[in-house]
This record gives C-alpha cells, structure tokens and sequence, in this order.
C-alpha cells in the first residue's frame, strides 16, 4: 500500500516522513477516535461533516484531524483502489494534529498506521526511511495513551517486530512483549490475541499460541461488523491446524 499520486502527495510523505513536529499547546482540543460504524456510507457522511466544520471554522482543531485521519484510515481498506490517495490524506491530516498538538497520540498512532500500510503496498519494507518512522511514532503514540484503539500502539509495534525480517530489526521477543502489553489493554479485543498467537506459534511456544487463538475466537465468534473478520476467520483455521500438528 507509485509512493504517491501527483505532487500533493510527495509533500504529503516528505512532511509525514519528517521527526514530529514541536507544536503550539492548549490551542486546540483533544484528539480523538471516529465512533460511528465502519459502514461505507456512515464513514463518507462523517467525513463530509468533518471537512465542513474545518472549511467554516477559524482554527484548524487537532480533534477534527485526528477523526478524519481515522476515517480515511478505514475508507483506504474499505475502498482498495483509492486506498492509496486516502492513505497519503491519513498522513496528512495526522501531522496536521500533530502541528496543533505534540500530545496528540492519535496523530502519532495514525501517521504511524498509514506510512505502514503505504510501505507494505509498495514492497518497501527494506527502506529504513519506511521502518524507522511507523516505529518512531507508534512509540510515541504508546507513550502518551498506551491504551488508545484496544492497545493499538503497542498492537501495532507487536506486528511491525513480528512482520520484519531479523536483519531489519524484526524481532519475536519484542513482538511478543509488546502483543502482551496490548492484551493487557485490550483484553476483548480479538486481533490483539490472535497476532500474539501468531507470534507465540513463531517463537515455538505452542500450548501458548493454542491458548491466545482461543480466545481471539472466543471473542470473534460475538463480533458481526469487523470487515476483517471474514478473511481472519480463514486464518484461525490455518493457525489451529499448524499449532495442533506440533504439539502431537
């Protein structure tokens, strides 16, 4: 997930690409999540009030951007051919929370999602100008609100040290450390059990692994609207299977 479609889009990465930005305080409020439903038509109706608010209003809120760099987080899944343009408006919008708010760990955890995502797309997993930003700011975003999104920083720094090779920083012990630390805070939250499972089965601890993929199915098995469920559901089977030949 070309880098970027015309030249908007490279002065979006070389902004996201750069060390956050220091920011002016109490000027703007909170940054927060969207809380609406994952449908397509809720996200495109938030995102038209969003963009409405921000056209009408004299100061650029670090609230609103974090929200809209969520919703376009989504909509670049929900949407693949346009994935990247929304992806790149993610960064975007993410360091513009940043600008307003060096606190914001939204802004931190979403520039952060958004420059993996791009990077995984392009295949470009073996640039450290790529790695050593979407580290820098899920470190960032787990400092100011570990508990943000079911534990999503350390969600994501967990995959980023699971997906890398060894020569590139990948690493199973800090994936699994960081994956509990999720658990920990997102003990419902069934991704955060099946990567820690995944990671577990990598690191030759079975019975471990068995457990963690329970419980991630335990908690499926209640969820309906998680778009990623149908192709994960596929995953379980497979990581099941594998985790039982081992183990006998």
């Amino acid at each position: 997930m070309s880098w970027i479609a015309g030249i908007s889009g490279a002065v979006i990465l070389v902004l996201a690409l750069g060390a956050p930005a220091a920011a002016r305080k109490n000027e703007s409020p909170a940054c927060h999540l969207y809380t609406g439903t994952s449908s397509l038509e809720s996200l495109k109706q938030r995102e038209r009030d969003l963009k409405d608010e921000l056209l009408h209003s004299a100061s650029t809120a670090s609230g609103d951007h974090c929200e809209i760099a969520n919703i376009h987080y989504k909509l670049a899944r929900l949407l693949p051919k346009q994935q990247i343009r929304y992806l790149n408006s993610c960064i975007d919008h993410s360091q513009m929370a940043i600008l307003n708010d060096a606190r914001s760990g939204v802004g931190y955890f979403f520039k952060g999602l958004c420059l993996g995502r791009l990077g995984e797309l392009n295949g470009i997993w073996g640039s450290l100008k790529i790695i050593g930003p979407v580290r820098e700011n899920m470190e960032a975003a787990a400092k100011i609100d570990p508990s943000l999104d079911r534990g999503g920083p350390h969600r994501a720094l967990g995959r980023l040290y699971f997906k890398l090779p060894g020569v590139l920083g990948g690493d199973l012990k800090k994936s699994i450390d960081h994956l509990q630390k999720a658990v920990d805070y997102g003990p419902r939250y069934w991704e955060n059990h099946f990567f820690l499972a995944e990671s577990y089965f990598e690191n030759q601890q079975y019975l471990l692994a068995r457990s963690e993929l329970q419980k991630a199915m335990d908690i499926a098995s209640h969820v309906n609207d998680d778009p990623d469920l149908k192709t994960y559901r596929i995953e379980f089977q497979k990581l099941k299977k594998a985790i039982e030949r081992n183990l006998h």
